[in-house]
């Protein structure tokens, strides 16, 4: 999901750019613009002037916007098979190939090539993601499914003639209920997800060879929607790999249309077609993903055609076109169902400064992140250039169009205030708490370059506003992941970091409810009031119903501040060569949303068979 940590510094790494810069040119606004115009986009970086395609056709030099890829027709009919799609890898798996103990996306996204759900949103041609049919689930590895027992049973029947990867010991044999019952035993007793999954789930019955009915706790709406999250659901795995968890952490032998062939350290990824694919044959022949870690080496590796697509930083976005004015640029849609934010630890809570809520919102205030989204997204070049990005604005809930209430326009009342920069406002608020001479606390980040960026924008403008004394403290990607942001086992406040899920409710029982792990505010300290919005949108199951009460959740916290909304989202901009066909079939796995076994290569790509 390509819509966080781009980075407002300089291209090269090891170039800074100061606090006094970034005031300078984004505290005003209309600074910033003017210092991204004349100076962000380097050759035609400010100059040129850009059409975009209104109906949205992939063709070799148009602009196009990704939320639309639904409108497209289908070009199955035409497919050609063969060639080999190559794409850039940027980070090593440094963890099991057991989908089971995957605790960084990395893990996640590398087993979702091999291994399926049993259920997948309905995406395609002519469906729009934001329709009530958008919005619902299609079977997958399930032949079916159905709700029963108002909400309490769920009953999953097993699709016939599914075969695994023909890879020892598997073999290429029929997926059986036996890989179902074995997936879930093993899952709900080992997986580092379980917790959430369990909170919902209480059993599963296999009454027969092809049946498998779950029974949840109470009604919970957003089960089906999760199902195909990697957060709380499962990916089917077979029986003899979970009967060997040594074997599944280095081989991955599943159901998907490509199977792992080979796997080097710190050089590359490949796969190859699954020829007996249940849904059919795949066009493609090949799947190679190279790691190339340097943004300027994946710059030139685009530009020579050797990948298909390349997702520069947003000020080298206009260059790049210039560069490749051939190629696609596609506007990367921003994920609806996650947000940015900033959660509080436990440890101390209850007697920190920032137990008070006017101490919570002092600190959102003094960051400028409507600047600092200006300058991230180089918005005042791209429309300079005739380019209208798509801005996500950030404050509790995600940005979804069915729920989002906007500050802006004053939708949450008089908290809307709350989130909107003011560093005169931020000290009153701070005198009125009880902290005229401001607070100190520490603040937890990770060893990232991407962390590393970010939080030195926020501590810089905590430090001029003279009210926060902050204590960055590092930690390594493990620790940051298992401590901070699965159980808040801190003092002080994390950098402004993604949430996950596939739903709403996935950010708010995790992180509102008083019961969620990395809530701080539990026992004596929770709020009673949000709790009971958490419990009421999760078992709400009429869909409007359920945005009212969603409204109802942000107009509350937008006064209370239980954790602080990070920065702002933006469309990327991916650039890809139009040699790609079938980009809006349906998809399989959440971290993939671009990917489907029914996409062809062009027979004119150039090195199509690599």
């Amino acid at each position: 999901m390509a819509v966080n940590g781009r980075s407002w510094l300089a291209t090269h790494p090891q170039k800074t750019i100061s606090r006094r810069r970034f005031l300078s040119g984004a505290a005003a606004g209309a600074g910033a613009a003017a210092l991204i115009a004349c100076g962000g986009g380097g050759s035609g970086g400010g100059d040129q002037v850009i059409t975009i395609d209104p109906s949205g056709v992939r063709k070799a030099g148009n602009v196009v916007y990704a939320k639309d890829n639904w409108k497209l027709g289908s070009e199955t009919d035409q497919a050609a098979s063969g060639g080999v799609l190559t794409r850039r890898n940027e980070q090593d798996l440094t963890e099991s190939m057991d989908p089971l103990f995957a605790t960084q996306g990395r893990g996640d996204r590398f087993t979702d090539f091999g291994y399926e759900y049993l259920v997948i949103p309905n995406r395609g041609p002519g469906i729009d993601p934001n329709s009530p049919d958008g919005q619902t689930l299609r079977p997958h590895l399930a032949r079916s499914f159905e709700q029963g027992n108002d909400g309490v049973t769920y009953t999953f029947k097993l699709r016939p003639n599914v075969k695994f990867h023909p890879i020892a010991p598997v073999n290429g044999r029929v997926m059986d209920i036996d890989d179902w019952r074995t997936t879930y035993e093993r899952y709900i007793a080992l997986s580092v997800n379980r917790d959430a999954f369990l909170e919902t789930v209480d059993k599963a019955t296999f009454p027969d060879s092809t049946t498998m009915v779950m029974t949840l706790k109470e009604p919970y709406a957003p089960f089906m929607a999760r199902m195909w999250d990697y957060n709380f659901a499962f990916k089917i795995i077979p029986k003899e790999l979970n009967a060997n968890p040594t074997l599944l952490g280095t081989q991955m032998i599943g159901t998907s249309w490509r199977m792992m062939d080979k796997v080097q350290p710190s050089v590359t990824w490949e796969f190859k077609r699954h020829d007996e694919y249940w849904a059919g044959k795949p066009p493609i022949d090949r799947w190679h993903w190279p790691l190339i870690t340097e943004a300027s080496n994946a710059y030139a590796q685009f530009i020579a055609q050797n990948v298909i697509d390349f997702t520069p930083a947003a000020r080298d976005a206009l260059r790049l076109r210039s560069d490749a004015p051939q190629a696609i640029m596609i506007a990367n849609e921003i994920v609806n169902w996650t947000v940015n934010r900033s959660n509080f630890g436990k440890l101390e809570a209850g007697t920190s400064p920032w137990k008070d809520p006017r101490v919570r919102i002092a600190l959102h205030k003094i960051m400028p992140w409507d600047a600092y989204l200006e300058l991230e997204s180089n918005v005042a070049a791209f429309r300079a250039a005739g380019v209208e990005p798509e801005l996500g604005y950030t404050t509790h809930l995600p940005f979804n169009e069915a729920y989002f209430l906007d500050p802006r326009k004053n939708e949450l009342g008089e908290g809307s205030q709350n989130y909107l920069y003011d560093v005169a406002a931020a000290k009153q608020l701070m005198i009125a708490a009880g902290f005229p001479d401001g607070i100190e606390l520490d603040y937890q980040t990770r060893t990232t370059a991407a962390a590393a960026e970010i939080s030195t924008v926020q501590l810089d403008e905590w430090a001029k506003s003279g009210i926060v004394k902050a204590n960055r403290i590092n930690n390594t990607a493990q620790v940051y992941g298992d401590k901070i942001v699965a159980l808040a086992e801190f003092k002080g406040m994390q950098y402004p970091a993604s949430s996950s899920g596939t739903d709403v409710d996935y950010l708010l029982y995790r992180n509102y409810h008083s019961n969620g792990p990395p809530n701080p505010w539990s026992g004596a300290l929770a709020d009673k009031t949000l709790d009971a919005l958490v419990v009421a949108q999760r078992t709400e199951p009429d869909w409007n119903k359920r945005v009212a009460i969603l409204k109802d959740v942000q107009r509350h916290v937008a006064k209370t501040f239980p954790l602080l909304p990070g920065n702002h989202r933006f469309s990327t901009w991916k650039f890809e060569w139009p040699w790609l066909h079938n980009v809006n079939q349906p998809f399989t796995n959440r971290s993939w949303p671009d990917d489907s076994w029914l996409q062809w290569l062009d027979p004119n790509m150039p090195r199509r068979n690599g």
